[in-house]
C-alpha cells in the first residue's frame, strides 16, 4: 500500500479513513505493508520514496501494489514488475480551488498526471461517477470508502455533549474544518451561521479539525446539524458517517451526495449561498432532531467495501472470488508502517 494520506504522530488523524480501509483488509486475508509518504513534513519524501518502494519490493515477495490518490499512486507505478490498483480519491480528479473557486495550477496538475497514471494502471477506483468521467476510464470502478457502524452509531445527544464538554443549551452546527483545504469554504458556513443567529441566538459552529475517529463520532452526536458547503467532492467520508449516526445534514449537490440523500428524512440538499443555508439551519435547528441517514448507509460498511476490495484483487490475480455476503463483520486490526523517511 502507498499513500501519501496516513496518520503519523504529528497529525494523528490524518488519512484516518485509508488506515480505516487497510486495516479491514487484513481479516480478510490480505497481509500488507504501508509505504507512507510524509509528503507535509517535506516534499523530498516523495524523491526518497520509489527508492524505498523498490527496496521494500526485493526484500519481500508481493502479488500486487495498491496506490492511494494521484500522488501515492504515481510513485506505485515506479514500479513495473506487479499489478497496479489505483484509488483517486477527491482532489486528485476534481482539481484543488484557489480562493476564488478556480482550479489552480496544482489542482490542473494534479487532474493531468492522475488521467495519465488511470491509463497506466490496472484498475482504477473512484469515488463518483463525476470521477471516473474526468478520468477517462470507462470501466473505472466505483467504490466509496466504507463506514465503521460499530463506532459511528447513535447515542443521546446530552451524553455526547458531556463527553466532549459542550454546553447542552446551545445549538451546534458542525463544520469540518480544515485551514489547508479551500474547497471546504469556512467563511460562508460562518457568514451562513452569523445570519441565523438572529433567530437563533445560541448557535455556534462546531470545528472539526485533526479530531480522531472516535471524537469525531461523539461530536457528530452532540452536533444538531452537519454542514457541508464545499465548492466539490468525490465521496465524502464525513457524510456517510454523520448519516450514520443519524445527525440532521445539509449540503451542498457535490459529489455522491445528491444520490446519498435520496429518500432520506432529514438530509437537505442546499444552495452553497448564505442566505439559503442560513434559512435551512435556522429550520433544522428549530425542530426536533429527525434523521435516518443511517438506515441508507448500511450498504457502506467498512467489511463489505473490504470485501469488494478482495474480490478485484482476486480478479487481477486470476484468482477466484470470495462471497462477500458470507462472512460476518469482523474488527479492524493495526497495521505496520513505513515512513518516507
Amino acid at each position: 500500500m502507498v499513500t501519501n494520506l496516513y496518520p503519523y504522530p504529528g497529525y494523528p488523524a490524518y488519512g484516518n479513513f485509508i488506515k480505516g480501509q487497510i486495516d479491514s483488509l487484513e481479516p480478510e486475508g490480505v497481509h500488507s505493508r504501508v509505504l507512507f509518504i510524509n509528503g507535509r513534513e517535506s516534499k523530498l519524501n516523495y524523491l526518497r520514496s520509489p527508492f524505498d518502494l523498490w527496496r521494500i519490493l526485493n526484500r519481500e515477495p508481493y502479488d500486487l501494489v495498491h496506490g492511494y490518490f494521484g500522488l501515492g499512486g504515481l510513485v506505485a507505478r515506479m514500479q513495473p514488475r506487479l499489478p497496479l490498483v489505483v484509488s483517486l480519491i477527491g482532489d486528485d480528479l476534481l482539481g484543488q480551488p484557489d480562493r476564488y473557486g478556480r482550479n489552480s495550477p496544482l489542482g490542473h496538475f494534479f487532474q493531468d498526471s492522475s488521467r495519465w497514471l488511470a491509463r497506466h494502471s490496472d484498475a482504477v477506483i473512484v469515488m463518483s461517477e463525476e470521477m471516473r468521467r474526468l478520468a477517462e476510464i470507462p470501466d473505472a470502478i466505483i467504490m466509496g470508502n466504507g463506514v465503521d457502524l460499530e463506532l459511528f452509531k447513535p447515542m443521546g445527544r446530552d451524553e455526547a455533549c458531556d463527553r466532549v464538554g459542550l454546553d447542552k443549551r446551545k445549538k451546534y452546527v458542525l463544520f469540518p474544518y480544515n485551514p489547508e483545504v479551500l474547497r471546504k469554504r469556512y467563511d460562508l458556513v460562518d457568514e451562513a451561521v452569523r445570519r441565523a443567529r438572529s433567530r437563533l441566538p445560541e448557535l455556534e459552529i462546531l470545528t472539526v479539525f485533526r479530531s480522531s475517529h472516535s471524537e469525531l463520532a461523539t461530536l457528530m452526536n452532540a452536533a444538531d446539524v452537519f454542514v457541508l458547503a464545499s465548492y466539490w467532492e468525490g465521496a465524502p467520508n464525513a457524510v456517510k458517517e454523520a448519516m450514520s449516526v443519524n445527525l440532521p445534514i445539509i449540503s451542498a449537490p457535490v459529489g455522491d451526495v445528491p444520490e446519498l440523500f435520496e429518500g432520506v428524512s432529514g438530509c437537505y440538499l442546499c444552495e452553497p449561498e448564505p442566505e439559503p443555508l442560513a434559512a435551512r439551519i435556522i429550520e433544522v435547528c428549530s425542530k426536533p432532531r429527525d434523521s435516518r441517514g443511517r438506515e441508507k448507509v448500511s450498504s457502506f460498511t467498512i467489511e463489505l467495501v473490504a470485501r469488494r476490495l478482495v474480490n478485484l484483487y482476486r480478479r487481477l490475480l486470476g484468482r477466484a472470488e470470495i462471497d462477500e455476503s458470507a462472512f460476518p463483520p469482523r474488527p479492524c486490526v493495526q497495521r505496520k508502517t513505513e515512513s518516507t523517511p
